[in-house]
């Protein structure tokens, strides 16, 4: 339905709705059923189906500030082309704490397994390499952005995007709803965190900058060639709530990866720009993992100021020691920063030998 010949006024306080059964639809049309028969069942699982307000993304995007409603829901599929990051930020706006903020929406996942649906798998593979390019990985490429955009070349969004823009965005993820076809997102306003307001919005291209904790507990920028989707590093937080930490000391069932990443991460080729980061001086040829605030904060308080002291490493001593679990890798950091401290190049020379060794001789992979 082409949303942009209705008349429509900003999106009003909600009301009572009469009769209650009914979802509030006043601010699109009088008649649901042009733009979905009903509210999802998943939605009324989490609030009374007339307390959700239907509103279309580009009625978000012109609603002015001031006017809160109660739950707000996106009846057509969010595109990338509809400025995501300004809906989120618009409809933050619109709700108080309580309230939920839902949307439909097909991820390159769903996308993906469409096509594997619909086609042969030979056909598929064929098929689907061209599709990535062209709305995968062109887009993202300086080059090419400005021609995708006026070529209006639809570009797919991964899950991990678009929960990180979420995130990102000030919202906290409450629950989602996976179907072949297309995704429902509900998330609640967040008023503790919204980290646009102080951090610019990621960069998307292959090459991305990360910010890790330095020696003394300084931020440091870190390069690396992208490995995970877009916006990636807001949902750690989520992804350890939920699925935990898996062997190695690896976010368990981590989603965030892509498929060419984890090639990319196995064989180290994503950590590759982080020798400018050597140069630089910010970290050293061996030593600790330079790793994120969150990440940071799961370790022991009185062995985080213990790792404060320490120029993080482009080899860690997790490759020399190969730890399962994270008190292994705690231990194992532990005891490399103790002989460090005793003796440096003696230290670092032997374990530089133990990685070398274990990556050579013995295939040691990362994940």
């Amino acid at each position: 339905m082409d949303y942009s010949q209705l008349a429509l006024p900003d999106i009003p306080p909600v009301v009572p709705a009469t009769p209650t059964t009914q979802p509030r639809t006043g601010i699109l049309t009088s008649n649901r059923e042009q733009i979905h028969p009903s509210v999802p069942d998943c939605l009324a699982q989490h609030a009374a189906e007339d307390s959700w307000t239907l509103a279309s993304a580009d009625e978000i995007i012109r609603k002015e500030a001031g006017q809160l409603v109660k739950n707000l829901f996106i009846p057509e599929l969010l595109h990338k082309s509809n400025d995501p990051n300004l809906i989120f930020e618009k409809a933050r706006a619109a709700l108080s704490d309580v309230n939920l903020f839902a949307f439909r929406i097909s991820t390159a996942e769903n996308i993906k397994a469409t096509l594997l649906n619909a086609h042969s798998r030979p056909v598929f593979i064929v098929y689907y390499l061209v599709h990535f390019v062209v709305r995968r990985v062109l887009p993202k490429l300086k080059g090419f952005r400005k021609l995708c955009r006026l070529l209006a070349i639809p570009v797919d969004m991964s899950k991990a995007e678009i929960m990180g823009r979420l995130i990102y965005k000030g919202f906290k993820i409450i629950d989602l709803v996976e179907t072949d076809n297309e995704t429902i997102f509900v998330a609640q306003v967040d008023r503790a965190a919204n980290p646009s307001e102080t951090k610019p919005a990621p960069d998307e291209g292959f090459l991305f900058t990360m910010q890790r904790i330095g020696k003394d507990g300084k931020d440091i920028t870190v390069y690396k060639f992208r490995s995970m989707h877009p916006y990636a590093e807001y949902v750690q937080a989520y992804l350890h709530q939920t699925n935990g930490l898996d062997q190695g000391g690896k976010f368990k069932n981590d989603f965030r990866v892509s498929t060419g990443g984890r090639v990319l991460r196995k064989y180290w080729i994503d950590e590759l720009p982080m020798i400018y980061n050597l140069v630089k001086g910010d970290i050293k040829l061996i030593g600790v993992r330079p790793i994120s605030e969150h990440y940071f904060s799961l370790y022991p308080a009185d062995f985080q100021a213990i790792r404060r002291k320490y120029k993080p490493g482009l080899l860690p001593p997790f490759y020399a020691d190969m730890p399962q679990t994270f008190p292994e890798i705690v231990a194992s950091e532990l005891a490399y920063l103790n002989q460090y401290k005793q003796a440096p190049l003696q230290t670092d020379f032997v374990y530089l030998k133990r990685i070398l060794k274990n990556i050579l001789v013995h295939k040691v992979r990362s994940k």
